[in-house]
């Protein structure tokens, strides 16, 4: 979903082009970095940006935002303090692994560093070569390295879905693999045995990876609440019903990456520019209370699909034209959009079930020839 003005660029690897067909609308990641670079870069926009400095803090004294910035350096590091008339927070919410608490995985780990893995850290099948593999997850990384590792790990993968939430738009299409064994929740990690919730057991396992989210969390404003896995008192998800000097883009879910993004980065920028304006108080709390009675006080709350076209309308009106000549139009919401959405995770599914069938047959085949 690729920004209004800004086309991603028609290269597809050779990889997505066998498993997709040459329209594929997948993109390598190289691909996507340089995507974003080039609009970073575009008018010396990159000279505007402080690289590789943290914000540690963020609070407010007076009218003015205090931000406490640090910079590493070769043999120390670099501290100071700036002051703003506002702050975007725009870190999103996929940098923080949540891994479940498991009696006995913090032993299992200590005794094998490195047999303990987030999806995040996941960088390919060759480190799993001949392991025996646990699964942890329904969702789509779950269902992407279990995929990956089914001709390299030990078969079969073991995999703990059952009983679990599976992805809203894959379901648990890729988890029907023959060399997949699902199960359910793990009880306890006892050496190397897992112990699952059904009494049954995996023995000698080298790795447990975890495809189990993110959780949310805000350490540099320590201010504002997180509840539930979710900021509590934005309005839109955008504007912090408190002060809306302070603004958040990204903070949703299931949202089509990179659009949604530019409709609340434009709503963000006319505020703080003086030419949108913000709802009165009691209106932008009725909206979070609507909210929280259809989609729970939880993760679901940021979930924006399968509701793209009104979000994205309601935020269009918010943000308005602009003046002539200033800023860009955001144009209305073209349902194209999500049929596009939807067909990508079509062609995911559909990919998902040859690799099963042909799995599937190829193991029949074996079977046939071991008969004979």
């Amino acid at each position: 979903m690729e920004f209004t003005q800004e086309p991603i660029p028609e290269i597809r690897s050779e990889r997505s082009i066998g498993m997709h067909g040459p329209e594929t609308p997948f993109r390598h990641w190289k691909v996507m970095r340089d995507y974003i670079a080039g609009i970073l870069h575009r008018n010396h926009y990159q000279d505007l940006i402080s690289y590789n400095t943290t914000v540690e803090h963020v609070e407010k004294t007076g009218d003015e935002w205090k931000v406490v910035l640090r910079k590493e350096g070769k043999k120390q590091d670099y501290w100071w303090s700036e002051t703003f008339d506002a702050v975007v927070v725009a870190s999103g919410h996929y940098w923080v692994p949540y891994i479940p608490a498991v009696e006995g995985l913090e032993q299992f780990e200590k005794t094998r560093p490195g047999s303990v893995v987030h999806s995040k850290h996941f960088r390919g099948r060759d480190s799993f070569h001949g392991k025996r593999v646990v699964v942890v997850g329904a969702s789509v990384s779950a269902a992407d390295i279990a995929v990956d590792l089914v001709d390299t790990a030990k078969s079969p993968i073991h995999c703990v879905t059952i009983g679990h939430t599976t992805n809203v738009f894959f379901g648990d299409t890729a988890f029907d693999h023959p060399k997949i064994q699902q199960h359910p929740s793990i009880a306890k990690v006892v050496n190397r045995t897992v112990h699952f919730i059904d009494g049954t057991s995996v023995a000698d396992v080298d790795h447990i990876i975890f495809g189990t989210g993110y959780s949310w969390t805000l350490p540099f404003l320590p201010s504002l609440p997180v509840r539930n896995n979710r900021v509590p008192g934005l309005y839109q998800h955008i504007v912090w019903q408190k002060d809306p000097t302070l603004l958040f883009v990204g903070a949703v879910g299931a949202g089509l990456t990179f659009k949604i993004f530019e409709w609340q980065a434009v709503y963000a920028a006319r505020i703080l520019a003086g030419r949108a304006t913000v709802p009165s108080q009691e209106e932008m709390q009725r909206w979070e209370d609507e909210r929280i009675q259809t989609h729970g006080d939880g993760p679901k709350f940021s979930v924006v699909f399968p509701d793209f076209e009104d979000y994205f309308e309601a935020v269009r009106e918010l943000a308005g034209e602009g003046e002539p000549g200033v800023g860009r139009k955001l144009p209305k919401f073209r349902r194209e959009w999500f049929r596009n959405f939807i067909e990508g995770t079509e062609l995911r599914k559909g990919l998902w079930r040859r690799w099963n069938a042909k799995a599937k047959a190829d193991l029949e085949k074996d079977g046939v020839k071991a008969r004979l």
